[in-house]
């Protein structure tokens, strides 16, 4: 029988490895240090209240100009949106692709799943088991949304080369290590889980990346600007150029609300993504140039509740941009919107930078859209428009056109007053003083009438542009002048009837008009229709994901080696 010394040791040192074995493992999965982890909206979002309002961000460009400027300002909305605090971020291209998020969502939870899985595996010691499920877990996340889940796809890489140490295959294991760093050259790898030789291959491996050649990647997109994230970082609007990449297969990934969120590697070059459209592109269309037809009208937040509605969130956060020519600063309407009453909880005007200065230039207005809510006037919602400039036009308008009118019938007075003086003065002695009197009373008279008529008619027209040019109200009808037919002489010949079918021009004119009118009106119904179908499916699908929830709520608890936070 062996003495209890030996006997102790070897109890001693068999604990040892079992410890080394299962706290392993998770020393690997060190979190990567916070220089390379993206500024991921998912985990700011979840420091908001459980019961925060639910808020997704649109940007609108006015015009073709402000279409990247625009894309790179809702970028900034979010993320002032998320370091609020106070608001939930609901990005917008996930809202409108909930198919799309359900299939993400769905890989994510697999690949966690697979390295809860894993590390039981390594707990009982089963290693082969275990790289199985962290392969798993690799796979699942390459098919989640990489722009915020890229860090746990590292640390699944980091587990899987892990597990291929411990199986003795060390070539693969090599590889992956070599993979990982390329990616995320600050991956941390535990000594006390790799041995002294693969440490320093990792130590080699993090050298020739950080040393080694550098690559450049020019991301573009079809049909509209995205955001273009690298590995999980954030690089800008795209068409943009990415420097300093290592000599590796990058993940890029590509996110533009109204389409399918496009993911795929690259290594080097120029590569152009063709985004496809999802079914609630149409409703996001129709409502954005809705509300961007008329910016500072009613129309504007009635469009934007459209769209919080179809988005199934309690706030929209809007900037309508417009850009102009050349490099002038960006002329931006922002305000954040009740979707239930449209009252403006926030609302701020002024311009921002563009370029570099971008990002910088618009903090201030975005943290004023988020900040506070704005208080109700007398529980009734508060809206924000300029259109009471429009309103003080159309009534100058109407006072020149009513002075117009005053003054052309005061001409047409003193013009009948002149024209009885000039009789008067026809009968009267012409020698006489009372003849010049009536002479001079009369030229009086004929020019106040002419000043009249001039003036009167000027401010007529003045009055009529200012009431009725571009949109203003009245609702004069259409009317057509045809110039008269010169009179027939008797030399000359009658005449031709006109073809029996003939139409005037004018009347042709605006019968086209019309026409064009009922098939706009007859393509904004059947695109309102199509917008209400789909809001319907998105209904019945957050209901369907709501019941899932419910029923999964009811199912047992899981275990206490299945809670472990890794």
């Amino acid at each position: 029988m062996r003495p209890s010394r030996v006997r102790a040791a070897h109890a001693a040192l068999s604990g040892w490895l079992v410890g080394l074995l299962a706290v392993g493992p998770a020393a690997a999965q060190t979190p990567v240090s916070t220089r390379l982890v993206p500024r991921a909206l998912s985990a700011a979002t979840a420091e908001a209240p459980a019961d925060a309002a639910t808020v997704t961000v649109v940007a609108i460009a006015l015009d073709a100009a402000a279409r990247g400027d625009a894309a790179r300002l809702a970028r900034e909305a979010e993320e002032a949106v998320t370091r609020s605090g106070r608001l939930r971020l609901v990005r917008l291209a996930d809202a409108l692709d909930a198919d799309g998020l359900r299939e993400r969502q769905a890989r994510e939870a697999e690949a966690a799943e697979a390295m809860k899985a894993g590390q039981r595996a390594y707990d009982e010691l089963d290693t082969e088991k275990a790289l199985k499920h962290f392969d798993n877990a690799v796979r699942g996340y390459e098919g989640a949304d990489l722009s915020r889940r890229f860090t746990e796809l590292s640390r699944a890489r980091v587990m899987k080369a892990a597990s291929q140490v411990a199986n003795g295959e060390n070539t693969a294991a090599q590889l992956e290590i070599r993979t990982a760093l390329a990616l995320n050259p600050e991956a941390r790898f535990s000594p006390n889980f790799f041995p002294p030789e693969e440490m320093t291959f990792v130590e080699q491996e993090r050298k020739a990346v950080l040393t080694g050649a550098r690559s450049a990647l020019r991301v573009s997109t079809e049909p509209v600007p995205a955001q273009v994230f690298v590995d999980g970082q954030f690089r800008g609007i795209s068409p943009v150029d990415v420097a300093g990449l290592t000599a590796a297969d990058h993940y890029v990934t590509v996110v533009a609300p109204g389409y399918a969120l496009t993911q795929r590697r690259e290594r080097e070059g120029e590569v152009t993504l063709t985004l496809a459209p999802v079914a609630a592109q149409t409703g996001l269309q129709v409502f954005s140039e809705q509300a961007a037809r008329k910016p500072d009208s009613p129309e504007r937040d009635a469009a934007l509740r459209e769209l919080g509605t179809l988005a199934g969130v309690s706030q929209v956060l809007a900037l309508l941009v417009r850009g102009g020519a050349g490099t002038s600063p960006l002329e931006v309407t922002g305000l954040r919107l009740d979707v239930a009453d449209g009252h403006n909880l926030a609302y701020a005007l002024g311009t921002v930078p563009r370029g570099d200065a971008l990002v910088d230039g618009s903090q201030s207005m975005l943290m004023q859209l988020v900040a506070a809510d704005a208080p109700r006037q007398d529980g009734k919602p508060v809206t924000h428009f300029a259109g009471g400039i429009s309103s003080t036009r159309r009534t100058v308008g109407y006072v020149l056109m009513a002075t117009g009118v005053a003054m052309l019938a005061g001409g047409v007075y003193f013009g009948m007053e002149a024209s009885a003086k000039a009789d008067d003065f026809k009968r009267a002695a012409q020698n006489s003083s009372r003849a010049q009197d009536i002479k001079s009373t009369g030229k009086t008279y004929a020019l106040v009438a002419d000043l009249g008529i001039l003036l009167g008619l000027a401010s007529a027209g003045a009055g009529g542009y200012l009431a009725f040019a571009k949109g203003g109200s009245g609702g004069g009808a259409k009317s057509s002048s045809r110039a008269p037919a010169p009179a027939a002489t008797k030399e000359s010949l009658p005449m031709p009837p006109p073809p029996a079918q003939a139409q005037p021009a004018s009347t042709q004119n605006a019968s086209d008009t019309r026409a064009e009118e009922r098939q706009r009106e007859e393509d904004l119904r059947q695109r309102r229709e199509e917008v209400e179908r789909q809001r319907k499916e998105l209904e019945e699908r957050r209901e369907q994901e709501e019941r899932r929830r419910e029923e999964e709520k009811k199912r047992p608890a899981l275990d206490e080696d299945d809670l472990r936070n890794y």
